[in-house]
């Protein structure tokens, strides 16, 4: 479709019928749809469309609803030091260096086809069905941040786990708050593994690296082996062979 929409679910009767029951509309793009759909009114062009683009989540509920049982690489993202940087500076200025920090890490996520399953603290939890996409959007995100992207002054660094595995997907809470869920021993793995590695540094499970071995060598070569039996912490006996990149 000329407004790069390939899936449209509308009101029998069309914008016509909607309109005809009451319902406020307003122009998108040259496209009328319904106000409160998505993105504020302030938001710009490009905003206001991702509103309508649906979520992996959203995606896999179209597919065949949920719960699901996918293979997926996750990357877990927090700001290195957040605690020093609360002490030294008012919270109000801590909140502005975590908002902007998360809306890059959304932003490269979404840039690498991946999606956000939660935010917590000053980190972030990302999916991609694609372990190399999931390596390019850390990169990414690493690369950015050394350019000072969220915070001139004082330039931050951030810790990053990547795992791979099945992951059942699936919808938790009541009918009045309800939240995505990734279910998995690669997901519990990556959230032990993040305080594992230097600020700065991107930790990876050895099945990440074995999968980009035969998905994309050259970002494989990345990765230099740091424990070939790592135990995970809090993991009960758990070992992965644990790769970085400093």
């Amino acid at each position: 479709m000329a407004q790069g929409f390939t899936r449209v679910s509308i009101l029998l009767g069309g914008i016509a019928g909607w309109r005809a029951a009451g319902l406020p509309t307003e122009s998108f793009d040259g496209v009328a749809v319904a106000e409160g759909a998505g993105a504020p009114a302030t938001a710009t062009l490009a905003e206001r469309r991702a509103a309508f683009l649906p979520s992996l989540a959203d995606r896999y509920l179209r597919e065949g609803g949920v719960p699901t049982r996918r293979r997926l690489t996750t990357l877990f993202v927090d700001i290195a030091g957040s605690t020093r940087l609360l002490v030294h500076h008012p919270p109000e200025r801590v909140l502005a260096v975590v908002q902007r920090f998360l809306r890059l890490v959304t932003e490269v996520a979404l840039a690498y086809c991946g999606d956000v399953k939660d935010y917590e603290g000053d980190g972030a939890l990302l999916y991609f069905e694609s372990t190399a996409e999931a390596v390019q959007a850390a990169l990414a995100i690493r690369a950015a941040l050394a350019h000072g992207t969220c915070d001139k002054e004082r330039p931050i660094t951030a810790r990053m786990s990547l795992t791979v595995g099945d992951v059942v997907l699936g919808v938790v809470g009541s009918a009045m708050r309800q939240a995505v869920a990734l279910v998995g021993p690669s997901v519990s793995v990556g959230a032990r593994l993040l305080k594992q590695i230097p600020p700065g540094g991107i930790i990876a499970s050895g099945a990440v690296v074995e999968t980009l071995r035969a998905e994309a060598p050259a970002l494989a070569a990345e990765f230099q082996l740091r424990d070939a039996a790592l135990e995970v912490p809090g993991a009960d006996g758990v070992t992965v062979a644990a790769y970085a990149i400093a």
